[in-house]
C-alpha cells in the first residue's frame, strides 16, 4: 500500500523518526515544522494522510493549536486527507475532542512503531475503499468478482443446473436479488461452455438511450457528430464467445425492440453502415426485477422475454445459503487482508453467530464490504460481534408470540437470547441489544441473570 503522508511537528527528531519509519514501509513523506507550512502544503499538493502534532508555540499541553487546525482542515471527504492526531501528553479528553474536530485516530508519543504502521495502513485502506466505492457505479449496478461456494443445498442444485446447460450454448436468463453473484455465475457459464471467444459484459442500465445502438452494434466514423473513428460494438466483441447483459429489465421500449430484432434474426448493422453482420455469441442476461409484473404493466415485451429465457435460473439469496456465510466471510477476510497488507483476524464465535443471524439484504456483495471494513478497522487478533455493523435477529423475538407477555418478561428473554448468542460475553451482547455494557449489567442484576464467564 502506498500513499503520501504529511508529518507536522515542531520537533526535528520526531519528524525524522516518523520519516524513517514510514519510508522503510514504502510511504512517501513530507515534513513541516509549523502549522502555517502544513496549511500551505495541503493547499499545493495532494496528501493522503496527515500525522498532526497537537502542541506548538502557545503551550505544550492543551493541544488547542492542533484542535484549531483540525477544525479548519479536517473534512469528512474521501478526496481530502485523513488526520491522525499525536501528542506527548496522552489525554483522553484531548483525544475525544480531536476526533470530534475531524481526526480519524490518535496516538501518544512515544509510540509503538508496529501499532502506528497498522493504524496508518488501516485508515489509508478505508480512504481507498471509500474512494473506490464512490467512483464506481451504484451498488445495485456493481458486478461481483468474488468467489463462489457450492456448500448449501440450494447452490449445489444450482451448480448441477449450470453444469448441465453451460456446454449447450442456449440463451440463459439469471434471476436473483442484487449482490447474489449473477455476474460471477455468468463467468462460470462462459468458462464451462464450448465457446472459445471472450466474455463481454454490459451493464444495460448504464447505457444512454442515444448510445444504445452504438454500444451494442458499433458505428462507423462520421456516422454522427462525435463518431471520430470506427467503433466495434459489444456483439462484435463477443463474437465466438459470450455476451452478458446485466440489468436487462432497465431497457426502454425502443431498446427492447432493437435487441429483439438481433435475437430473432441473428443480424444487425453498425450505425452508419448498410452492411449486415451476423451475431455469433451466446447470450446471458440477468435481472433482479419481477419481469412477469413488468410484462403485465406493458413495460417489458413478452416476445423478448421468451427469447432471453430459453433457460431460466435463479441465484438464491445469501440468507438461504446459511452454510456458506462463515466460509465466505473467512474467504473475504483473507482476501482483503492480503489486499491491504494487514493481519488476518480470526472470527470469534460471537461474530459467527451475528453473521449467521443477520438477514443480508445486500447478499454476498454486502458480506464482502462488511468484511473489508472489519479487516481495516480491527486492531485485535480476533473479530468480535461489536466490530461488525450488522443488526441481528437477537434484538427481536425469534418467533411470533402467541400470547402477550409483560415488558419485563420480554426484556429478560431478549437479554438471555443475546447472552446465549454471544457465549455469555456481556460486552458483545450489549452491542447486539443496542445498550451500554453498564446498562446491560444493571438489567442482569435486576433480573438475577448470571453468566458462565467470570
Amino acid at each position: 500500500m502506498q500513499g503520501t503522508l504529511l508529518i507536522v511537528d515542531d520537533k526535528a527528531d520526531i519528524r525524522l523518526s516518523l520519516h524513517l519509519l514510514l519510508k522503510n514501509s514504502g510511504f512517501t513523506t513530507i515534513q513541516c515544522s509549523s502549522l502555517s507550512a502544513a496549511a500551505q502544503t495541503l493547499a499545493e499538493q495532494p496528501i493522503d494522510l496527515v500525522l498532526l502534532d497537537m502542541n506548538y508555540e502557545l503551550d505544550t499541553t492543551s493541544g488547542q493549536e492542533g484542535l484549531n487546525f483540525l477544525s479548519e482542515h479536517a473534512v469528512p471527504d474521501p478526496s481530502s486527507p485523513a488526520f491522525i492526531a499525536m501528542t506527548a501528553w496522552s489525554s483522553v479528553n484531548l483525544a475525544v475532542e480531536a476526533m470530534q474536530r475531524g481526526a480519524v485516530d490518535f496516538f501518544a508519543k512515544p509510540w509503538d512503531n508496529h501499532a502506528v504502521l497498522m493504524m496508518i495502513k488501516k485508515h489509508l485502506g478505508l480512504r481507498q475503499m471509500t474512494r473506490t466505492q464512490q467512483s464506481a457505479v451504484p451498488a445495485s449496478k456493481q458486478t461481483l468478482d468474488k468467489g463462489l461456494l457450492w456448500l448449501s443445498p440450494q447452490m449445489q442444485t444450482l451448480k448441477k443446473q449450470l453444469d448441465r446447460v453451460a456446454p449447450t450454448g442456449a440463451n440463459i436468463l439469471l434471476r436473483g436479488e442484487n449482490g447474489t453473484g449473477k455476474s460471477h455465475i455468468a463467468q462460470y457459464l462462459h468458462q464451462h461452455s464450448a465457446r472459445a471467444g471472450k466474455l463481454v459484459s454490459v451493464n444495460m442500465a448504464a447505457i444512454p438511450e442515444t448510445l444504445f445502438e452504438s454500444e451494442l452494434f458499433g458505428h462507423l466514423k462520421g456516422a454522427f457528430t462525435d463518431a471520430r473513428q470506427n467503433r466495434e460494438g459489444r456483439f462484435s466483441q463477443a463474437s465466438g464467445g459470450t455476451l452478458f447483459l446485466d440489468e436487462i429489465a432497465t431497457l426502454s421500449e425502443s431498446q427492447q425492440a432493437k435487441l429483439l430484432r438481433v435475437l430473432e434474426s441473428g443480424e444487425y448493422e453498425p450505425v452508419g453502415s448498410d452492411k449486415t453482420r451476423h451475431a455469433d455469441c451466446r447470450l446471458i442476461s440477468a435481472t433482479n426485477a419481477d419481469l412477469e409484473a413488468r410484462q403485465a404493466q406493458g413495460a417489458f415485451r413478452q416476445d423478448l422475454y421468451f427469447r432471453l429465457n430459453t433457460i431460466e435460473l435463479t441465484v438464491p439469496p445469501l440468507r438461504q445459503r446459511g452454510d456458506e456465510i462463515i466460509p465466505l466471510a473467512r474467504h473475504f477476510i483473507a482476501q482483503h487482508a492480503r489486499r491491504y497488507d494487514l493481519p488476518q483476524p480470526a472470527l470469534s464465535a460471537c461474530a459467527c453467530n451475528a453473521l449467521q443471524a443477520y438477514h443480508w439484504p445486500g447478499n454476498v456483495r454486502e458480506l464482502s464490504h462488511i468484511m473489508e471494513r472489519a479487516v481495516l478497522m480491527c486492531d485485535e487478533a480476533e473479530l468480535s460481534a461489536r466490530q461488525l455493523p450488522v443488526k441481528t435477529a437477537s434484538t427481536e423475538v425469534d418467533s411470533p408470540v402467541s400470547e402477550l407477555i409483560t415488558l419485563e418478561q420480554a426484556e429478560q428473554k431478549l437479554i438471555k437470547m443475546a447472552l446465549a448468542q454471544c457465549l455469555d460475553n456481556v460486552e458483545d451482547a450489549s452491542v447486539l441489544l443496542g445498550i451500554s455494557k453498564s446498562a446491560l449489567y444493571r438489567r442482569m442484576d435486576k433480573f438475577n441473570i448470571k453468566t458462565r464467564q467470570p
